[in-house]
């Protein structure tokens, strides 16, 4: 089978390689084998492909872990997934780091309760970048333990996690609740029709959406909310301005719960200074100048529990996935430049074969960010990690 490996850490450019690898087996009578048909990056599993020391982990490896597809085989203890079931999920860690077992591969062996059922109404373009981006998406609303009538902030809405965070508050608030969603100008009006998207059985809430680029985005939320102030801020971008100045319109004692602080560099020093921001966050007094509202950080790993939760949502039409970019698999080298990137890989005919960046990060290379952060400001304060732009791989 066709896959793209690595034998060192390091970033895409320089690591990753197209090769051809022996197609994989069943070992246990609990797994079956995938035919992979899309995969999405996740900034996770950049993390473990440019961080984790080869000791750790076997080689060669096969990047990322979130992935859609159709079933080949079973092992004889899986009665409910015959042969041309299409599935979505995501690979354990662990098995990810110790074996051959990436989602950028042609096919993938799994154990049952890695995958479910795709929707019959949802594409496998739209299923594959759920898992991970889904999973951690359901942590934020429920760490934030948002209710009906609730006010919420999400920032980052257009993210790959921020979408889906908007549409599961727009659910969960009812109509008496409203949400309010930030992301940049070339994004609000697919992010507006996330709330058509939202409408179930039962009535959801009200939407507002900010362009963080028309003005200076945290004097324009104190401004505009300062009076009326959110029940929960939840930022999926990571911005930590944001949060130091989230008392401003966020209610006394309620929650700014985020995926944590934006990496800026995938190195140990970049992630040595994430987490001294988290820490300093989480356990800085107020008598000393810490932000005076609870900083709660998740994160998530997708598990049966949460892909059954996220497909029945999706199957109920409260949860649309949105998706952009399309990159060919000839292609991807071409964008391994991005600090961070989505692809999603199809493994049909010459027309149809492509990687699709659909899901969570699609981001300029660290070079050009930072000249981007230096001429615009406000840019850093309010960016999310855009989900719908994509790369067309045909091979």
């Amino acid at each position: 089978m066709r896959a793209y490996t690595h034998t060192a850490r390091g970033p895409p450019s320089l690591t990753l390689n197209p090769t051809t690898l022996p197609n994989p087996t069943l070992s246990s009578p609990t797994q079956l084998l995938v035919r992979t048909t899309h995969c999405a990056l996740n900034p996770g599993a950049s993390i473990v492909m440019q961080l984790l020391p080869f000791i750790f982990r076997a080689r060669p490896a096969v990047p990322e872990m979130d992935f859609a597809g159709t079933v080949e085989c079973t092992g004889s203890s899986v009665t409910d997934m015959p042969p041309g079931t299409p599935v979505f999920g995501s690979i354990p860690v662990g098995q990810h780091v110790r074996s051959t077992s990436g989602a950028l591969a042609g096919s993938i062996v799994v154990e049952r309760d890695a995958v479910v059922r795709v929707p019959g109404t949802v594409a496998l373009s739209e299923a594959a970048g759920v898992g991970i981006a889904g999973s951690t998406a359901l942590a934020c609303v429920t760490a934030a333990k948002v209710k009906r009538g609730d006010a919420v902030l999400v920032n980052g809405a257009a993210g790959g996690i921020g979408h889906l965070v908007l549409q599961m508050c727009l659910e969960k608030v009812g109509a008496s609740g409203r949400v309010v969603g930030v992301c940049s100008g070339r994004n609000t009006s697919w992010v507006r029709e996330l709330e058509r998207g939202s409408s179930t059985d039962n009535a959801v809430g009200s939407l507002r959406v900010i362009d963080r680029e028309a003005e200076p985005l945290v004097p324009r939320l104190v401004r505009d909310y300062g009076a009326e102030r959110f029940d929960v801020v939840i930022d999926a971008a990571g911005i930590q301005e944001v949060y130091q100045s989230c008392p401003g319109f966020l209610k006394e004692g309620k929650p700014y719960v985020t995926v944590g602080p934006r990496l800026g560099r995938y190195t140990y020093a970049g992630m040595l200074g994430m987490l001294g921001t988290t820490a300093k966050n989480v356990l800085w007094p107020r008598i000393l100048g810490g932000t005076p509202r609870p900083y709660v950080q998740v994160a998530a790993a997708a598990s049966l529990e949460t892909l059954e939760e996220l497909a029945g949502m999706m199957e109920r039409g409260a949860l649309r996935v949105h998706v952009g970019t399309l990159v060919d698999w000839e292609d991807v080298m071409k964008v391994s430049d991005f600090a961070w990137w989505v692809c999603t890989l199809l493994n049909l005919d010459r027309h149809t074969r492509s990687f699709l960046a659909d899901m969570l990060v699609v981001r300029l290379s660290l070079l050009l960010a930072n000249r981007i952060l230096l001429r615009m400001r406000n840019e850093r304060v309010g960016s999310e990690y855009s989900s719908h732009r994509l790369v067309r791989i045909i091979s």
